[in-house]
């Protein structure tokens, strides 16, 4: 059975001034992220769990752009307003029984925003000589084929055997992970409409039909290439 637990969420935004951010741990029951008024940043919590998780097309783009201007420009900081000179964000994932910490910055001098580290342990625990970490990439060709993918390692991370579906031009590829996160993490503004309307554009014939199938297990897919060897 395919777990994903979020433990943990933390941003960091550093300005020429003082260190800004979010830090909490998540229930696993319900959470709720309220507030009594608007623009004090709860999309950009829920905008830094996909980009976290290198999924941050289901939001409608790629890379460090989907985010607020906080985390980019400038920071509102006791009705002040403060130039962002780095920012990033921390992770702490679960798959039922291990845990590891996903680093991704956001700006950062000399990094990549397409870079991903991943530490072997809890938040709290990164930074310990015993710790162990490994970089990997996102949205950059074969970031889920290749071992240095990171949608590669979260695939096997999270104990998932993605298939192989047909796409709009007559070839194959992998069902990737951002067609099957649209249906878990539903955007705010257009998931009203339509489950899947964060669904990206891949060139996957009826991926609508093929994240269903996938997720209820059938056995649909299987039979279509058995009667189309046939």
């Amino acid at each position: 059975m395919q777990v994903i637990r979020i433990n943990r969420v933390r941003a960091e935004i550093i300005t020429n001034k003082d260190t800004i951010g979010f830090d909490d741990t998540f229930d696993h029951k319900m959470n709720i992220i309220c507030s009594e008024k608007n623009t004090s940043g709860k999309s950009s919590i829920i905008s830094i769990i996909y980009y976290g998780l290198g999924l941050e097309e289901i939001i409608g783009g790629r890379g460090f752009n989907v985010l607020s201007s906080a985390f980019k420009n400038k920071v509102e900081s006791e009705e002040e307003e403060l130039d962002v000179l780095e920012s990033k964000v921390f992770l702490e994932i679960s798959n039922g029984s291990d845990d590891i910490t996903i680093l991704r910055s956001a700006k950062m001098k000399n990094r990549d925003s397409n870079l991903m580290t991943v530490f072997f342990s809890k938040m709290d625990l990164i930074y310990e000589k015993e710790t162990k970490s490994e970089d990997m990439y996102v949205h950059l060709k074969n970031s889920a084929t290749n071992s240095k993918g990171f949608f590669t390692f979260l695939e096997s991370f999270l104990g998932m055997n993605l298939p192989i579906v047909p796409t709009n031009d007559d070839k194959e590829r992998k069902l990737y992970l951002q067609l099957i996160f649209s249906s878990m993490l539903i955007e705010q503004k257009r998931g009203w409409s339509d489950l899947f309307s964060g669904m990206p554009h891949f060139g996957i014939r009826e991926p609508k039909k093929r994240v269903i199938e996938y997720l209820l297990n059938m056995d649909t897919l299987r039979n279509e290439k058995l009667k189309y060897n046939l």
